[in-house]
């Protein structure tokens, strides 16, 4: 329980009086489903016969055996979830929100990773199972980072006039948690001498709740109150009440409220919202809620007291007169002798047969046992048939055994749903300032998405805005499930294998991806995405090889052409000096000449 500091209002003497009105009201309605709540922890935990009839076993001398078929079914109820799979995933709600669903994604999936919402999802789901109602609290600690809580069962509390199991009708939600008065200072230490104040001035007095609202071990007589002097601890509830349409959430003790204010969570609309997410496996028609074992009790019961009283006729003997005539002795030292191991039945008595009784008990036992067996899952849903069987054929078996679970695994998948959408609304509210998260499980080649990151002007500097904003993201949350096919699954990819190995033409049009996205190998996305990287880093290297020859052709145009050139103008240059020369020879002919006409005239 975190204190947020958030708007608040003053408080009176009325306020808390109606606060204590709330919580008072849910624990005397919901006395009776509660007190079975705990019986049937007791069953789970193979604590099935009362003192009394423990005491009268003990009077006949027959034993208590206690056979629990309750815990096996409930776990593989559970286990059946653990095979398989489920991730948040993200859509886009407009054709430009590709991207922001990809991100959202990406940070649901670490919320679930960082929270270990794995084994939170099994203990609330055996909550649901055992005592019949599971919650757990959606909410941010002081680093801003969401936090999904468990709320046990016994710790919460809710309006006993909701009638879905989903709660979407109360009222109020809340919880119910001793705290150290040390503690309850620390997180109120504006409150810190009234919280003094309560603990010494404590008396027998108050509010008494009962026994599932009491810690452990169990408080003694007069210590079921408000306030627990002797170890110096304060009931706190915690409460979310919905007035006019709002919700509004109040911690408060049994003599001061600690806080009070519009809740300081915010759901898509802005609007303060209740993070309390809880669901109830069945409610009755007087809105009382149980589990899965309930309907159990009473094949139990009677596998246990069977399976006793078989023992009991195997393990005592009966005797009745066989020849009134032979009759020897009297019935004490008839009975006496035939109860021994080494024994010797006097004259004119016998053994009296049993096997009618006893037949008919080993009966109603397997009866019992197979109605316990047909309400958790099948040896069909669990996969049970020997290795040669076909894979196909599992997968169908395991399909119609778990038609009569489907309520139970739908309620449970409603509630994940609600979970990961409460979590995207802490984190539009509250993951503000710039982060990153990583969002691949491959610790050998890690990758992080920015979140939230500024994008600044290269030439001015200035802020342009914000890359992946997640107060502006706008998608549609939902839960990709996915169950446990893997053996039908390698049936199949080993058929299409053989299938593209077959035929050169199959192998052209199946690529590489395609194979490892129907393949059951684990980190198929991390295999895809070195591929992906690979294929880019190649058509790189292909576009800079094809580059450099495409260059390298040019380079040889160019000097082509410039020999071209060069030796054009070479011939030209040859040209020049051969008119050049003829030139200069018939300059020097008519020189020549000339001085011969002169020598002539001379």
């Amino acid at each position: 329980m975190a204190r947020r500091a958030d708007e608040t209002r003053p408080s009176s003497d009325a306020d808390l009086d109606k606060l204590k009105g709330f919580f008072s009201e849910a624990q005397n309605n919901t006395l009776e489903s509660r007190q079975k709540s705990l019986i049937s922890i007791d069953y789970y935990d193979s604590d099935q016969f009362t003192r009394e009839e423990l005491s009268a076993l003990q009077l006949r001398g027959q034993p208590a055996i206690t056979v629990n078929r309750i815990k096996p079914a409930i776990n593989s109820i559970i286990g059946v979830t653990e095979r398989g799979r489920s991730d948040p995933r993200a859509w886009p709600r407009n054709p430009g929100d590709t991207t922001s669903a990809d991100v959202a994604t990406d940070v649901l999936r670490y919320i679930s990773d960082f929270n270990r919402f794995k084994r939170v999802k099994q203990d609330c789901f055996r909550d649901m199972l055992i005592p019949g109602t599971c919650a757990a609290l959606v909410g941010v600690d002081q680093c801003s980072q969401v936090k999904i809580t468990q709320v046990r069962w016994e710790e919460f509390f809710h309006d006993p006039r909701a009638r879905r199991a989903d709660f979407k009708d109360a009222r109020y939600l809340g919880v119910a948690k001793w705290m150290y008065a040390e503690d309850v200072q620390v997180l109120y230490p504006e409150k810190a001498n009234a919280v003094a104040a309560a603990i010494d001035g404590a008396s027998s007095s108050g509010l008494h709740v009962d026994q599932s609202f009491q810690d452990r071990p169990t408080q003694t007589a007069g210590r079921n109150v408000w306030v627990d002097a002797g170890q110096r601890r304060l009931l706190v509830v915690e409460i979310y009440l919905r007035e006019r349409g709002a919700w509004r959430r109040s911690v408060f003790t049994g003599s001061d409220v600690l806080e009070d204010g519009p809740s300081p969570y915010l759901d898509d609309r802005g609007c303060a919202d209740c993070p309390i997410e809880a669901m109830s496996a069945y409610v009755k028609r007087d809105n009382s809620r149980y589990g899965a074992v309930w309907d159990m009790i009473g094949p139990q019961d009677e596998i246990n007291k069977r399976r006793s009283k078989s023992v009991h006729l195997l393990s005592t003997t009966r005797i009745e007169v066989r020849d009134q005539q032979a009759i020897d002795v009297d019935a004490e030292v008839a009975r006496r002798e035939a109860s021994r191991p080494d024994g010797v039945i006097p004259f004119g008595w016998g053994l009296a047969p049993n096997t009618v009784e006893f037949a008919g008990n080993m009966e109603m036992l397997r009866e019992a046992k197979a109605e316990i067996e047909r309400m958790g899952p099948s040896p069909a849903m669990l996969g049970r048939f020997g290795e040669n069987a076909s894979g196909r054929a599992l997968l169908a078996r395991q399909d119609a055994g778990l038609i009569e679970l489907n309520n139970l695994y739908g309620a449970l998948e409603d509630w994940e749903l609600r979970i990961y959408r409460q979590c995207w609304s802490r984190v539009k509210q509250f993951w503000n300032a710039p982060q990153f998260v990583r969002v691949t499980d491959d610790e050998n080649a890690p990758k992080f998405v920015g979140l939230n990151q500024p994008v600044l002007d290269p030439t001015t500097g200035g802020l342009l805005g914000y890359a992946n904003a997640l107060a502006t993201m706008d998608v549609d949350i939902e839960v990709d499930v996915q169950p446990d096919t893997g053996t039908i699954q390698q049936e199949a990819f080993v058929e299409l294998l053989q299938l593209v190995g077959s035929s050169p033409i199959y192998q052209q049009q199946a690529p590489l991806a395609t194979l490892i996205q129907l393949s059951p190998i684990p980190h198929k996305r991390a295999v895809l995405d070195a591929i992906r990287q690979a294929a880019d880093d190649q058509r790189e290297l292909e576009l800079r090889r094809r580059s450099m020859a495409e260059a390298s052709e040019a380079a040889k145009a160019a000097e082509t052409m410039a020999r071209a050139q060069l030796h054009e103008a070479s011939g030209f240059a040859k040209t020049l000096d051969s008119l050049t020369d003829a030139h200069k020879a018939h300059a020097s002919s008519a020189t020549r000449g000339l001085e011969a006409g002169l020598g002539l005239a001379g």
